[in-house]
């Protein structure tokens, strides 16, 4: 998998986001239903330019009428400011709606660590948990999901020296929709 992001500041710079992951499932996979576990390794660099290198373990199962899918990220940042090691984590259960379409629930948690770090780096643990719409048509290589609701700060840190890091959710409280479009290469 590959992302780039551009990022566009009020003083008229431009800066970029580059990530590249190698995704395998290990368990599974070979067939379009069931379970598949699998693992990745990846590098992004971010737009502070700093570097960090990530891994990820995934568990999904999949049956004609429902997906559930989970995946469990750890990041090491190459910058002083940062965490040791951050914890991402991700949930969602979808129910077949029509043709392709899936609706259900999706949960987010990030810099999970500051459950037990009163110094996370990022200001603290995160969660997110609201509907979601998944759809994904019929011989396409692309893939859309659309996910919203509410920001809660689980855990709060004094330490925001790693403001600036990447990251799907908002450093505030409040509510938040997240559009995806995924492109599959092979």
């Amino acid at each position: 998998m590959a992302m780039l992001g551009t990022g566009f500041s009020n003083n008229g710079g431009v800066r970029t986001l580059q990530q590249a992951e190698v995704l395998r499932d290990f368990i599974g996979g070979t067939q379009p239903m069931g379970f598949r576990a699998g693992a990745s390794l990846g590098f992004r660099r971010e737009f502070n330019s700093d570097a960090v290198a990530f891994s990820r373990i995934t568990a999904a199962y999949e049956v004609s009428k429902w997906k559930l899918g989970a995946n469990l990220r750890f990041e090491k940042a190459f910058a002083t400011s940062r965490d040791g090691l951050d914890l991402i984590t991700s949930v969602g259960v979808h129910r077949h709606i029509s043709g392709q379409l899936f609706g259900g629930f999706e949960a987010v948690g990030q810099d999970l660590e500051g459950f037990w770090e009163a110094d996370e780096a990022e200001g603290g643990a995160r969660l997110l948990i609201g509907p979601s719409l998944n759809y994904a048509p019929v011989n396409s290589r692309l893939a859309f999901s659309l996910c919203g609701g509410p920001i809660i700060y689980a855990t709060r840190s004094a330490a925001t020296q790693g403001q600036f890091a990447y990251r799907e959710l908002p450093t505030t409280n409040g509510f938040t929709l997240k559009f995806n479009v995924g492109f599959r290469f092979l």
